[in-house]
């Protein structure tokens, strides 16, 4: 299975602006990846463009509008729509067939998973699933960060750093004060640095984990 290696220049298409595909595309432009957003529906589509790069209007089900898309010069497609799983399996073919790196899906149930897998995408996602596991986890193991994750005070989110932050201490920065934000851990060449000190320098290539108010 690929794995996708983000950077500041990564281009990511998401097909389909349902709840799935509205969150993902905000999320990502939230942190400083370019984003194409298409849909049929207009409405939608003028909705997005508040949270993405790009907004289109079209049938991302009928492959010659895809090719005009030209999603072949993207790093990621993300297929958010499974209402018409038949329509589906055809997007996610055309962004295998045009190499694209990686493709992930979303998918209703298990045997829809199982056939898109077997087509070659690479990440299938199971929306409802995988939150119902989240959560029956979560009350097995009373896990004291899902009060973080209800709060409506408080969020932790993975995000690159700002091109200002790049070459900075976290006592120079002083995010807490300035962003709202405190730096849990730094996600830097695969290592993840738990322990941080006021003198841990931020670099361009840092995935960090914060604690966001909201």
């Amino acid at each position: 299975m690929n794995k996708l290696k983000f950077d500041k220049n990564a281009q990511i298409a998401v097909l389909g602006l349902g709840k799935f595909g509205r969150s993902i595309a905000s999320t990502l432009h939230e942190n400083g990846i370019q984003v194409l957003c298409c849909d049929i529906n207009p409405a939608l589509v003028q909705e997005a463009t508040e949270y993405c790069t790009f907004a289109i209007e079209a049938d991302v089900t009928d492959p010659s509008a895809l090719s005009k898309l030209g999603l072949g010069n993207f790093d990621a497609v993300v297929v958010a729509f499974s209402s018409d799983f038949e329509a589906a399996i055809i997007t996610c073919m055309i962004a295998k067939e045009m190499n694209i790196p990686f493709v992930l899906a979303k998918a209703n149930g298990v045997r829809q998973k199982k056939i898109m897998e077997n087509i070659g995408v690479d990440r299938v996602v199971l929306p409802e699933m995988e939150m119902g596991e989240r959560i029956a986890y979560q009350i097995i193991t009373n896990d004291p960060m899902e009060y973080i994750h209800r709060s409506e005070e408080y969020e932790i989110i993975e995000m690159h750093p700002k091109q200002s932050w790049t070459g900075k201490t976290l006592q120079k920065l002083a995010l807490r004060q300035s962003e709202g934000i405190n730096i849990l851990a730094i996600i830097r060449d695969s290592k993840v640095m738990a322990v941080l000190g006021p003198h841990t320098e931020i670099k361009e290539e840092d995935n960090l984990i914060v604690l966001k108010m909201l």
